[in-house]
């Protein structure tokens, strides 16, 4: 019998929405040249390597940085499932922004299942107070701080979007200008029912708790949201719908519908000059 676990999805078409390899079987080609891109990037870019911002192993950064001083930042947490993927993937991230004047920080931190999706949260808030805390170390102004995430990236993005950085951290509570969650999933009852779940090991609690879309702050800063039309189902739904709870809570929202790309593409073209979803964060962080 083929029992509908969410939405209209039965368990085999549900596990499909949550596997990219569904849509793009070439995924492992993706992210050979994602990894050969972003070596040569490190090779030709000015760069600061593996630094620490908290007590774990994982919990490190390769910083992008400008020469001018006080200079925003963004922080880019990576994508892959939240069980793959790494910093040493994602420096592409950075020629555009730097050549903006931006200061880039890519992150790793520890995956599932070694922790649990709390703890991955955890260490990506941990980065934000970190870059708070270096900034004059650093040179970047502590004051214009941005967050940027693309696919599970995407999904911690939202969460620092509804972070208490006042009560927990001590930090201002707008400590994040401006944000940009793409191609993420911010409602992660569907992916508990999935098979994803397998090393998430996610309780409806901690879907509950790491559901951004549930947990929409009174004050909200502006975002750029982006996915594509070459998208599963479900990716294109839970970016529509965050885009849509964002505002109607009357918070600020500039979404682009990339036609034609998948979810991997998109991942590269939100740093493309020639799409308009880099020109729309740019303009958000001020420049």
């Amino acid at each position: 019998m083929n029992k509908i676990v969410w939405k209209t999805f039965t368990q085999e078409k549900l596990d499909q929405q949550y596997d990219q390899s569904f849509l793009v079987p070439n995924v492992n080609a993706f992210m050979e040249t994602n990894a050969q891109d972003s070596e040569q990037i490190r090779a030709e870019l000015d760069c600061i390597l593996n630094v620490s911002y908290g007590p774990t192993v994982m919990e490190r950064l390769d910083i992008f940085p400008v020469a001018q001083k006080d200079s925003p930042v963004v922080i880019y947490h990576h994508g892959g499932a939240w069980n793959r993927s790494s910093k040493d993937q994602c420096s592409y991230m950075a020629p555009s922004l730097v050549a903006a004047g931006v200061n880039v920080l890519v992150l790793d931190f520890e995956l599932a299942p070694t922790v649990s999706l709390d703890e991955i949260v955890r260490q990506n808030r941990a980065a934000i107070a970190w870059a708070w805390h270096g900034a004059d170390e650093y040179g970047w102004d502590r004051n214009r701080i941005h967050s940027v995430g693309h696919s599970s990236g995407g999904h911690i993005c939202g969460m620092m979007l509804v972070t208490d950085w006042e009560g927990v951290y001590g930090l201002p509570a707008d400590v994040i200008k401006s944000a940009a969650p793409c191609s993420g999933m911010y409602e992660l009852e569907p992916v508990r029912l999935s098979h994803r779940n397998s090393y998430l090991d996610l309780t409806e609690q901690a879907a509950m708790r790491n559901s951004s879309i549930r947990h929409i702050p009174e004050r909200g800063i502006p975002i750029t949201m982006a996915w594509g039309t070459g998208e599963l189902d479900e990716f294109q739904r839970q970016n529509l719908e965050f885009s849509a709870a964002w505002a109607a809570a009357g918070h600020k929202v500039d979404s682009f519908v990339l036609d034609g790309l998948n979810h991997f593409e998109v991942g590269r073209e939100i740093v493309n000059p020639d799409y308009p979803v880099l020109s729309n964060i740019l303009k958000n962080i001020g420049l």
